[in-house]
């Protein structure tokens, strides 16, 4: 029901990475750890993708729904659009301000084991006095937009979010209040996170596999990838007899930079290291 939250989503639990087959295999990591809720998931995903779907209700067909890909900035927490009185989205939201917008992740393998989150409210034209707020941060996201930006034939709208829908994979799903949608906050590692990952990845595997033979359960860790990290934790692959695994370990304290993120993890390894020895 829209509004409502899933108990997986006030109290934050560790889910398996997205496409993981282990519906069937027992977690090999203590599962009570901290993670991401999905509130925060989804404001971290629409925080970094600028771009997504903006469905409204036609007019001409009247009542059915009109899919139109836009790009988009955050406002004090809500999608802001530009676009020109012309388009067809722009007749549809005069007649009727209800619409979503689907944002979804880019990436290889199953497109449906990938996040994406729908945002659903009333998009309604902004007021003048806030245009040149708006186009201040509608620019600094999208910078070719300063081309068209000043046209009198194009205006912002912004969607009010009542409610969202994520979906962060196979089995990882639940409605966030439009509440919990507005106080949510990306997570601070988003923008480094990459760089992190294929560091550890490059130069560190030796590390996360002590990490994953002394801190879960997988004791026959013959190799280890990082996933994922945020700040609560991070997330690996471990190789194990029977195959990959999902394992994720928690952060003493929240990591807000790399550099937190980096004396975390260390603390992690050498922890590790010293139950080896």
């Amino acid at each position: 029901m829209v509004g409502e939250k899933e108990e997986q989503d006030k109290i934050p639990r560790h889910l398996p990475p997205k496409g993981s087959d282990t519906s069937s295999q027992e977690l090999l990591y203590d599962t009570n750890i901290p993670t991401p809720s999905h509130s925060e998931h989804a404001r971290t995903m629409v925080s970094t993708i600028g771009t997504g779907t903006l469905c409204t209700l036609s007019t001409d067909p009247a009542g059915y729904p009109y899919g139109s890909f836009v790009t988009f900035a955050l406002h004090e927490n809500e999608p802001i659009f530009l676009i020109s009185a012309l388009a067809e989205h722009t007749k549809n939201l005069q007649v009727s301000p209800e619409s979503s917008l689907l944002i979804a992740e880019a990436g290889e393998g199953n497109p449906l084991a990938l996040g994406r989150t729908t945002l659903i409210g009333k998009c309604e034209k902004m007021a003048e006095s806030e245009r040149e707020s708006a186009k201040s941060v509608f620019i600094q996201a999208h910078p070719d937009a300063s081309f068209y930006a000043d046209f009198k034939d194009f205006f912002f709208y912004k969607l009010e979010v009542q409610s969202a829908r994520y979906i962060g994979g196979f089995g990882r799903m639940s409605w966030i209040g439009g509440d919990d949608w507005k106080s949510a906050e990306p997570d601070p590692l988003s923008e480094s996170a990459a760089g992190i990952i294929e560091h550890m990845n490059d130069d560190h595997r030796d590390a996360m596999v002590v990490c994953c033979t002394r801190l879960s359960r997988a004791t026959d860790t013959s190799d280890a990838f990082m996933t994922g990290i945020d700040k609560y934790g991070f997330e690996m692959s471990a190789i194990t007899d029977e195959g990959p695994r999902p394992i994720r370990l928690a952060f003493d304290r929240h990591a807000n930079t790399s550099e937190e993120a980096r004396k975390e993890i260390v603390k992690l390894v050498k922890k590790a290291r010293n139950m080896a020895d």
